[in-house]
């Protein structure tokens, strides 16, 4: 079974050898997991941007970046990694609400159920949407497909193979080598869901998850199990057309399988197919709020990149801009842009003229270089909401026709409520 250990994006982790006390905002987890992520920090291209290594007092510390989802350790655990909003059991049914409006990803599928599903880990989650995308293929039957077979039998089938038949079979004349076509499940798709369902069966504890896993199982007994997992997904894409019906499917299953072990040609490094930028997170469940609910609006368009900060530069523009979400209504156009960063708002004592809120200088600048070459009045600059950052800052002004709006974003209200709430106040200047 694979043991999750869970923490929250920008937590410290310590190895227990070495601390006595988990570190403020952080985790204590056993040597040998830390030495694992140790070695991946300094070893790994991959690690930039995803851990941080660093001592206090001289004693080894990794950082956990804004990414967010599984990391796979070795001997069959990994780290569960939740956005900051809360304790873990709060931050998990918000990330999984989340993943569920992420662009180009499997967790699409993600239904309201397993939004809710608090007490069980991400991977069981996951598990759970995978299931829930391969029962209905073998409710209509697996996909079945013709092949081509070259054997020696005692009867004629198919097409006898003259030159085969003097070869092979010249001193046993009640043989015919002939080559016909069998019809079989054993084609790359099912061969990956297989596996895939093999895997998972020891990969999880879960009774009812389990009870799933070996009833499908038992539906495809006749498929075997995938040698090379890269080779039967290069057939897929060859023949898309084929299996339509099984995209979901088996988008889920390169996403669990990669980087596991059971004898699959995936490469040596570990497969971080399930972890993702929160940035990114963020910015896409925002989008698709927008996008749905935003009220009476002629144009809601999403990474608009129309507009260059430079017009022309040896006959071409350059430096395409690229805001988040752009609005046109009437003869009005916004501009939005997510940010995942915590900043100070007006509850932390802070008073309209002191500091910058934590706001950096250069996403100010964006803003402005956005209203400029999009001819936008009005600017948002979008932040998760804490508990110091629940109502909009006061508005900056840039000049005499361009404000810049900083609001907090609540994920804990319901998306549908919260766009209600930002356009209420968008649309009231």
């Amino acid at each position: 079974m694979i043991q999750t250990i869970s923490v929250l994006e920008n937590s410290l982790i310590g190895s227990a050898e070495q601390w006595t006390e988990p570190p403020l905002n952080g985790i204590l987890v056993p040597d040998s997991v830390f030495q694992s992520l140790r070695r991946f920090v300094f070893d790994d291209e991959q690690a930039e941007g995803l851990l941080a290594f660093s001592i206090q007092k001289g004693r080894e510390l990794i950082q956990v970046r804004n990414y967010v989802g599984l990391f796979p350790l070795p001997n069959h655990q990994q780290l569960e990694v939740l956005p900051k909003v809360g304790q873990v059991e709060k931050s998990r049914p918000i990330l999984l609400k989340m993943l569920r409006h992420l662009r180009y990803s499997p967790f699409r599928t993600l239904s309201a159920a397993h939004t809710r599903a608090i007490q069980l880990p991400l991977w069981d989650v996951f598990i759970a949407a995978f299931l829930d995308t391969v029962e209905p293929l073998v409710q209509q039957g697996i996909q079945h497909a013709y092949v081509s077979v070259d054997s020696n039998e005692r009867f004629w089938k198919g097409k006898l193979q003259v030159a085969r038949q003097q070869r092979e079979n010249a001193w046993h004349a009640e043989r015919l080598a002939v080559t016909y076509e069998r019809l079989t499940a054993d084609v790359a798709a099912n061969r990956i869901l297989k596996t895939a369902l093999i895997y998972l069966n020891g990969a999880t504890t879960h009774p009812p998850t389990l009870r799933r896993i070996r009833q499908v199982l038992w539906a495809m007994d006749e498929v075997p199990f995938t040698e090379s997992l890269p080779d039967d997904l290069r057939l897929i894409r060859r023949s898309s057309r084929l299996f339509l019906r099984y995209e979901a499917a088996l988008r889920w299953a390169e996403a669990l399988l990669q980087g596991q072990g059971f004898g699959i040609k995936t490469g040596q490094m570990p497969s971080l197919s399930l972890l993702f930028p929160m940035e990114r997170v963020f910015e896409d469940y925002v989008a698709y709020g927008i996008r749905s609910y935003w009220p009476d609006t002629d144009e809601v368009r999403v990474q608009e990149s129309s507009a260059h900060l430079v017009d022309e530069h040896v006959g071409a523009p350059k430096f395409k801009l690229r805001p988040d979400i752009l609005i046109r209504h009437a003869a009005k156009t916004m501009v939005f842009d997510t940010k995942w960063k915590q900043i100070k708002g007006r509850e932390a004592g802070l008073s309209a003229s002191s500091g910058n809120y934590g706001i950096e200088q250069t996403d100010m600048y964006q803003l402005y270089a956005y209203g400029k070459k999009y001819a936008a009045d009005d600017l948002f600059l979008i932040y998760p909401t804490n508990e110091t950052f629940r109502q909009p800052l006061p508005v900056f002004g840039y000049d005499a026709t361009t404000r810049l709006h900083v609001v907090p974003f609540d994920l804990t209200n319901s998306l549908v409520n919260e766009v209600e709430k930002l356009a209420t106040y968008a649309l009231s200047f």
